[in-house]
């Protein structure tokens, strides 16, 4: 029966040890092991073992290794059951191995679908300001069920949605100054929306910001939008002229009493 001759530390790893048998031919290399495996199974110089659990013992190393992928993994940042699963498939790890792995993974606390979910909407409301409905989506994508999605999103009330909303409004409100104020109320809501916010929110939000967007707003964006027309429009002449301008104008959003007004505006410094 083989006996353990030597112990080892490996030199590019100290927490693993090479293992030396004697099968009745002298002393040879016969596998390596990690230090919680070299305790569980209180391999010393001097125990015999079976094949049988020398091969168990490789095989209780491999799954040991793929542990220790797996705390490496998950040092980094919270992970989903998902992510995790993907990740140990990535490292040729099979189900059934891959499974118990994550059992372990849930008994040390390390692994929690719903912790996850948690501490992700935090993170994606107070970081990146993200509207709820994307970040819903990006919780399915990492596996998350749809009632532990629905309890994460209690860590997003709708007050921190509304203003979370507002401010990404009101910063992107500035590259809208040259457009009509329907206009700026269409993008602005487009924006929103591409953020991930609901429709009411959105509503909400941009009625608030729209407020300081009085008619002197509305009149020197008219009159910049009025310039490019008179230019575009320039080689026509009378009512066709005119006619061309108030129908450019009037598609990027201008009401036709604004439009009216700045034409008087135009007559009185000609």
């Amino acid at each position: 029966m083989p006996i353990i001759t030597k112990i080892s530390v490996a030199k590019r790893n100290k927490g693993r040890f090479h293992i030396y048998l004697d099968k009745g031919e002298g002393e040879e290399y016969a596998f390596t092991v990690s230090e919680d495996v070299l305790v569980k199974r209180q391999l010393i110089k001097g125990r015999k073992l079976t094949e049988k659990e020398i091969e168990a013992i490789r095989e209780e190393d491999v799954l040991d290794k793929a542990f220790q992928k797996a705390l490496n993994f998950l040092s980094y940042r919270m992970r989903s059951k998902k992510e995790v699963l993907q990740y140990l498939k990535d490292q040729e790890v099979q189900q059934e191995e891959a499974s118990q792995l994550l059992d372990r993974l849930k008994d040390l606390n390390l692994l929690d679908d719903q912790m996850f979910a948690a501490a992700f909407v935090r993170t994606k409301k107070n970081t990146q300001k993200k509207g709820p409905l994307i970040i819903e989506q990006e919780l399915y994508e990492k596996g998350i069920s749809q009632r532990m999605i629905d309890k994460a999103m209690e860590e997003y009330p709708v007050e921190e949605q509304l203003n979370n909303a507002m401010n990404a409004a009101s910063k992107k409100l500035s590259s809208y100054k040259s457009e009509a104020h329907r206009q700026k109320k269409q993008k602005l809501g487009q924006f929103l929306m591409q953020r991930g916010f609901t429709s009411s929110v959105v509503q909400q939000a941009v009625e608030e910001s729209m407020k300081d967007n009085d008619d002197n707003l509305e009149l020197e964006a008219i009159r910049k939008q009025g310039t490019k027309a008179v230019k575009k429009f320039s080689k026509l002449e009378g009512w066709e002229r005119e006619q061309r301008i108030k129908q450019h104008l009037y598609q990027r959003g201008f009401s036709m009493e604004i439009i009216e007004e700045w034409l008087r505006e135009q007559e009185e410094e000609e």
